[in-house]
């Protein structure tokens, strides 16, 4: 159905979003957004339904497994390494590494970045990521989300609400927002003036709004193929094609909702990526730890609210008696303690038998059941969880069942090292390379390794330039060593924190020659480091033997492919490779011993 315009058409798909599921199997609907909002509660330690406040007890068995899985499956940026194949690429290896290392991953914050992602997968069953203008691509959380397609989440139109207060709207100006050639149809700071200080709560749409200490503009960013019509106001409702609208709502004084753009254009690539661990075929999102903690945390949830109110029956004691007077003349309720009574000769005072206790003990056990199977579902077996192992456990049994344990963890964390790989293939070395091309300074601190391998590319590059540029002018050229000397003489006394600036063109078409490796899931490190290592196991036994197969060129080759696939650099072995070699002692002639003579 094609809607008036613009506006009506996202209203009508938030509504239709909220309550609309689809269904999955014969007996299986679901809902998106009811989705995110129950794992959003539970993972919290929030009722998604009923009372909440402290006297409901909710006893949290998804925080710790979860918590687990974050730190089980964690990618760091240390894990992700750079490799360029060919005598050139080394040196522009080297300098990726520390661009990326020491200036990009500090200025982009990518360590949260990578954690989001992990998190949301985990959580939720899948991540969603934005590229941006600012170089850091962003993690959208799955709440943000108006509406999308339930079945596909890119497969059809995607609109994101946000909120933003007049500072945080204002700096969207820098990307083109509320300008006319842009097809706004209104000024940031017009609309900024007849905002209100209310806002949606998170997730829920056409409740009560939450007051606010200042103004908050609700924002929809719309991206998907849509129809000509809402682009260019014209009637072409057939003709479909890729557009990035940003849209927004007021009220005006009849308490109307009217709808303004702030920006739309055509959009030629996708800025979204969205990967699972678990995909579940025929609905938007996979199927992660998260959910399959649901079951568990709602009945543990319940079992314990019982065991709660069983406890609470448990700490009354009723009393019966025979005694018709006893209750008129004592009020035990106000007695002091050992406080005495009397009864009438022949009548009894007893408390009433309950099951109580019983009862109280197998809720427990059930609750116990419960977790059990939480750890079960979740990889989150004792030994992982850090718990102590049972008496008569040897430790290489409890070495085995932890790597059992890892094992679904592991999974996951190579899938995720593959789409982590492809946002760096795709956004994030390109971004690095355009920072490159318009020749980059930065301030890099090099170990005395790294010095001494920069140091000796640098005199080689000196020596060769000054002996090219005498050429011309007949002048007798130093020796290749002496320039070599003088050269390092002077740079070893800058110090080990140098300037480093990039030229553009030693990077053209760089980003197509970059392998990336990230967790050893592009390459298995530890097999080609194990044969390339048996090559040199008898050198490094004689480091004098090492020196002088460095000196050929294939020994000389394999060697650093093994330091450039492992993430090391070859200039922390500079010293080791080019270390002078002692000359071999020569073995002396042993002289004939002159043995005196016998006199007879």
């Amino acid at each position: 159905m094609t809607h008036p315009n613009i506006y009506a058409f996202v209203k009508a798909e938030e509504s239709k979003f909220e309550t609309n599921e689809i269904r999955l199997g014969e007996n299986w609907t679901w809902n998106f957004k009811y989705h995110v909002g129950l794992l959003t509660h539970l993972k919290n330690g929030v009722f998604f339904t009923g009372t909440n406040d402290y006297l409901r007890a909710f006893k949290n068995i998804m925080e710790p497994i979860l918590n687990l899985a974050y730190w089980t499956e964690d990618i760091e940026v240390k894990d992700i390494t750079f490799f360029i194949e060919g005598g050139k690429g080394r040196a522009l290896s080297f300098l990726i590494k520390k661009y990326h290392d020491e200036v990009y991953v500090r200025e982009n914050n990518l360590d949260t970045f990578i954690d989001e992602i992990t998190e949301s997968d985990i959580d939720y069953g899948g991540v969603l990521v934005q590229k941006t203008d600012k170089g850091r691509p962003e993690v959208i959380d799955f709440n943000s989300i108006a509406f999308c397609d339930q079945t596909d989440i890119l497969g059809g139109p995607i609109a994101f609400k946000f909120s933003m207060n007049p500072d945080k709207l204002r700096e969207m100006s820098k990307f083109g927002w509320g300008e006319e050639k842009n097809g706004a149809t209104i000024s940031i700071s017009d609309l900024i003036t007849i905002a209100k200080n209310t806002k949606d709560p998170v997730g829920i749409v056409g409740s009560s709004k939450n007051e606010t200490t200042g103004k908050n503009i609700e924002v929809y960013v719309l991206r998907g193929c849509l129809p000509e019509h809402y682009m260019m106001d014209n009637d072409n409702v057939d003709n479909y094609y890729n557009q990035v609208q940003v849209i927004a709502f007021y009220t005006d004084k009849n308490h109307k909702k009217e709808g303004v753009t702030l920006y739309r254009k055509p959009e030629e690539e996708s800025q979204l990526k969205f990967h699972t661990s678990k995909k579940v075929y025929g609905r938007a999102l996979g199927r992660g730890v998260g959910e399959s903690l649901i079951h568990p945390q709602i009945w543990t949830n319940f079992l314990t609210i019982h065991k709660t109110r069983m406890l609470e029956s448990a700490s009354k004691v009723p009393l019966y008696t025979d005694d018709p007077n006893y209750q008129n003349r004592n009020k035990i309720q106000d007695m002091e303690n050992l406080e005495i009574t009397t009864i009438e000769e022949g009548k009894v005072i007893r408390q009433v038998p309950t099951a109580a206790t019983a009862n109280i003990q197998l809720y427990e056990n059930s609750i116990n059941e419960w977790f059990e199977h939480a750890q079960f579902t979740g990889s989150a077996f004792d030994p992982v969880l850090g718990k102590d192992p049972s008496s008569g456990t040897t430790f290489r049994g409890q070495e085995r069942t932890v790597a059992q344990g890892r094992g679904p963890h592991d999974r996951r964390r190579g899938q995720r090292a593959k789409f982590i790989e492809e946002i760096y293939r795709d956004w994030i070395i390109p971004d690095i390379v355009k920072k490159i091309v318009k020749g980059k300074k930065f301030l890099a601190s090099f170990t005395s390794e790294e010095m001494t391998w920069v140091t000796d590319q640098l005199a080689d590059n000196f020596a060769h330039t000054e002996q090219l540029d005498s050429m011309p002018d007949l002048k007798m050229p130093k020796g290749t060593e002496v320039l070599r000397q003088d050269f390092s003489r002077s740079f070893s006394k800058r110090g080990n924190k140098h300037s480093l600036e990039i030229k553009p063109d030693e990077f053209r078409g760089l980003s197509s020659t970059i392998g990336i490796n990230v967790t050893s899931k592009q390459k298995d490190l530890v097999n080609l480091s194990d044969k390339i290592l048996s090559i040199f196991q008898f050198i490094f036994a004689n480091p004098q033997a090492f020196q002088q197969a460095m000196q050929i060129p294939a020994l000389a080759k394999a060697f650093q492919d093994l330091l450039e696939f492992g993430g090391m650099n070859q200039a922390d072995f500079a010293s080791l490779v080019s270390s002078p070699i002692p000359s071999p002692v020569q073995p002396q002639t042993p002289q004939p011993l002159e043995l005196p003579q016998v006199v007879a």
